[in-house]
């Protein structure tokens, strides 16, 4: 091979070794000397990977950080620089500047400094990562994107309890398993859920929302305001990114494409196909019906079991307990971009749709515990995973009028599971975008009564899409499932009472 095609293949590799991540600690490390350096106090050293944003605005003792990217629907073509500085200038103390984030998109990570304490957070759901472990044995405060990263500067090891539950049936069986609770597999690791800030000082932890009830908002009221937002959402993207749409037979992407109406003419919209789905896959064909019936462009990106043995090892590398069924497809997204692209996707929506109530198969007037919660998760009676969210949910305090099944779907479903997916997805990607991330959005969605939010109409998120691009509905959203949950009710219909009372009490329902 000649050396400039070893070079270029080297500096590829490069760019595949934790991409978009960050670490934070007391001293820079040599083996991340090509990230960006930036010091943000006498004690604190950020490294941040080459290819992810970084920008600081203040002085040494007022200051604000930004990791990552940040989207103001109001304001589409403003910069990081430009909405940092404008944060800055309404950062007085820190009880109250949090608040002031509400109203923002995109996938960042904030560091504020007061002149007195520092503090760390990130977007609403979290989907640009934070774990951490506090000064001990020597080490110091570290900070990461991912778990492993920390272990490995700390020389910290995986939990007995962590060795257990990883190697239980129920995290086995489940190809795209989970972690529960604020863990990670390593040893006093902690993981810094959406909804909660660090105090980098102290090391305090602290939930600061819910912080008051949420007041109702009329149906008509809600499809106005989420429609602005999204279609600001949308318009900011475009002018920091090349994107690429994601589009399914779901709702969740229809409301995207809906959205990116005014942009989606400069960006191909986007199907995977994963290998175990037929070439007749409904997410394929009524993408295709979607794009054809409106002349856009549709890339099809056909994933594969043959992937390239260096990115497969980069995959592995980049986090702890990585999805390996997730590597086919994101090489397949690899070879089609080469992260060029920012994928912009429906995740995050199902927080407004009360997705985990119709699994539980409890009254909502019965108490929820941890069992509850791990069998939500597939975990069944698994203790390490029962313990976690028993601790979850002995730290909500008061959540006010937020359900609480919703919350645990934002934090664990949203917070934790989905946003290790999409770091995973980062070796694919430039950056991922999923609009429906920003607070103000997502609180607006929970204000809206639920029987709008619900299955089977999705009335809230079906007007969206008919106030931003009403023939977006004339393709049917999830035929497949259609068909399918009316075969299911057929059936149920046909069997006995007494067999469902006396398969109810099986299953503890």
């Amino acid at each position: 091979m000649p050396v400039k095609q070893i070079n270029n293949r080297n500096q590829d590799l490069t760019r595949l070794q934790y991409p978009n991540q960050f670490a934070l600690g007391n001293r820079y490390l040599d083996r991340l000397n090509q990230w960006k350096q930036v010091q943000v106090n006498k004690e604190l050293c950020l490294m941040v990977h080459p290819g992810l944003d970084v920008c600081r605005v203040g002085d040494d003792q007022k200051f604000l950080i930004l990791i990552g990217y940040i989207l103001d629907s109001h304001r589409p073509a403003a910069d990081n620089e430009q909405i940092v500085s404008q944060l800055l200038a309404q950062f007085h103390r820190f009880d109250d500047f949090y608040e002031k984030t509400y109203c923002y998109g995109g996938r960042w990570i904030m560091i504020a400094g007061d002149g007195n304490d520092y503090y760390l957070f990130n977007d609403a759901a979290g989907h640009r990562q934070i774990f951490y472990t506090m000064a001990d044995h020597g080490h110091g405060f570290w900070c990461a994107s991912q778990p492993r990263l920390i272990a490995e500067i700390t020389g910290r090891r995986m939990s007995r309890e962590a060795c257990r539950f990883i190697d239980s049936y129920e995290f086995r069986k489940n190809a795209e398993y989970r972690w529960p609770g604020y863990g990670s597999p390593y040893s006093e690791i902690t993981h810094l859920l959406p909804n909660h800030y660090l105090n980098l000082r102290t090391g305090i932890r602290k939930r600061y929302w819910p912080s008051r009830p949420l007041k109702q908002t009329p149906l008509e009221q809600a499809v106005e305001t989420a429609s602005k937002m999204l279609k600001g959402l949308m318009e900011a993207a475009s002018h920091r990114f090349d994107l690429a749409i994601s589009l399914t037979a779901g709702l969740d992407s229809r409301v995207v494409l809906a959205a990116s109406r005014k942009v989606v003419a400069n960006s191909p919209v986007m199907t995977v196909r994963q290998i175990d789905k037929p070439q007749d896959y409904a997410d394929v064909t009524v993408a295709s019906q979607v794009a054809e019936m409106l002349g856009l462009k549709h890339d099809v990106i056909h994933s594969s079991l043959i992937v390239d043995d260096d990115f497969l090892s980069c995959f592995k590398q980049n986090t702890a307990l990585p999805h390996y069924i997730y590597a086919p497809d994101a090489h397949a997204i690899y070879n089609c971009y080469h992260r060029n692209k920012v994928a912009v996707t429906g995740s995050i929506s199902e927080i407004g749709r009360l997705s985990f109530r119709s699994q539980l198969g409890k009254p909502e007037s019965e108490p929820i515990d941890g069992y509850d919660l791990a069998r939500l998760q597939h975990m069944g009676r698994q203790p390490y995973a029962v313990k976690e969210f028993d601790t979850w949910l002995s730290g909500l305090g008061n959540i006010h009028n937020i359900p609480l099944l919703d919350l645990f779907e934002w934090e664990q479903g949203h917070g934790n599971w989905l946003a290790m997916c999409h770091m995973e997805f980062d070796i694919g990607w430039k950056d991922l975008l999923a609009p429906f991330n920003c607070r103000d959005l997502l609180t607006l969605l929970l204000s809206v009564d639920s029987s709008h939010r619900n299955s089977p109409d999705y009335t809230l998120y079906k007007e969206i899409i008919n106030t931003l691009w009403p023939e977006l509905l004339k393709v049917p959203i999830n035929p497949q499932k259609i068909h399918t949950k009316n075969k299911i009710a057929a059936l149920k219909a046909k069997i006995p009472q007494p067999i469902k009372n006396s398969v109810k009490r099986l299953l503890g329902m």
